[in-house]
């Protein structure tokens, strides 16, 4: 009787439904190539991501835009509900449950053109801040022009660069970010005796910033919907708006500092003074940037201007200003 050879694989049963599994996925990160723990590589922290997928492009958009898995809810209920004691958690190193305050004025940057384009697309009036400078210029122009004269800018670099500058104020994080640079810098002069690093000044500022005007932005649309269809008057609209323009944008960074720097009213008031004039500091240095740019259109472009508008010496005398106040206020902070 004949035996079947060892290596013979004729007789091997090629029966799909019996053939061995396929590997398993590889356990190495294709990052750095240590072995996954869990679903992080402890080497680079990379994650175990699944193969790719429109749906996951997609949703790790949103994931990375509003970082899910670092507390969002959390530092939006917490900012809310105990503002200063949140905000020296995380300058004191408990940073896991929050979202980082550059990520956050993303978020509120999001926020405001979301509430924006829908009051827009009902036809209800919106005040998006990122038209903050757009205001302030259209302000200065009718401010600086003869009365009853509406068309003395007309085809001068100044009226060009303000139709430029329309188009900023579509993206709100620009005068976010300035407003928080700004209140940074206040900040910094204001509170230095209670920080390490002028790091800390600014992610309190960039905080305050986000969340007061998340708040702002998100109840004023609140009412804007409720004029708009007739549950509410247009008077009474305003009374409210500018309670909370007062209350959001203005008592809120005094309550953060309150209770992040220690509970003295002193520290509320400088909290909320140096926020104001943070704010007001946002449009004007806008202000002196726009009549720059307004000179070099007109020195780039002689043909196609009449003039230059108001030009740059008194937008520059304004910033002069704007310089010499903060200076007082930082070397009162500095030497009281």
């Amino acid at each position: 009787m004949s035996s079947i050879p060892d290596d013979d694989t004729s007789t091997t049963n090629s029966d799909p439904s019996t053939s061995a599994p396929p590997p398993a996925a590889p356990e190495a990160c294709a990052n750095c190539g240590r072995t996954f723990i869990g679903d992080y590589c402890p080497g680079c922290g990379q994650r175990a991501e699944p193969a790719l997928s429109i749906l996951h492009i997609l949703g790790g958009f949103v994931r990375e835009l509003v970082d899910t898995e670092r507390g969002l809810w959390r530092t939006f209920r917490d900012l809310t509900l105990r503002p200063g004691t949140a905000v020296q958690d995380y300058l004191t190193g408990t940073r896991r449950p929050f979202t980082s305050p550059g990520r956050y004025l993303l978020v509120g940057a999001l926020v405001i053109t979301v509430l924006a384009a829908t009051l827009e697309g009902i036809g209800a009036p919106t005040s998006n801040i990122g038209r903050l400078a757009v205001i302030a210029a259209n302000g200065f122009s009718d401010g600086v022009q003869d009365p009853g004269d509406t068309a003395s800018f007309e085809g001068t670099a100044w009226n060009a660069a303000i139709q430029d500058l329309e188009q900023f104020g579509a993206y709100p994080a620009l005068v976010l970010m300035l407003i928080a640079g700004l209140v940074g810098v206040l900040y910094w002069a204001l509170f230095r005796r209670s920080m390490t690093f002028p790091a800390e000044a600014f992610a309190v500022a960039t905080y305050a910033t986000a969340h007061a005007v998340i708040l702002y932005q998100s109840t004023d649309f609140v009412f804007e919907l409720l004029v708009h269809y007739g549950a509410l008057g247009t008077q009474a609209s305003l009374v409210f708006e500018r309670a909370l323009s007062v209350a959001f944008l203005f008592v809120y960074p005094g309550v953060l500092t309150y209770g992040c720097f220690g509970a003295s009213v002193w520290n509320g008031v400088k909290g909320s003074l140096g926020f104001l004039w943070g704010y007001i500091e946002a449009p004007l240095v806008a202000l002196a940037g726009l009549a720059g740019y307004a000179e070099w259109l007109a020195w780039t472009n002689p043909d196609t201007y009449s003039g230059d508008g108001p030009g740059a010496a008194i937008a520059g005398a304004f910033f002069a200003v704007l310089l010499l106040v903060h200076g007082l206020l930082e070397l009162y902070a500095r030497y009281q």
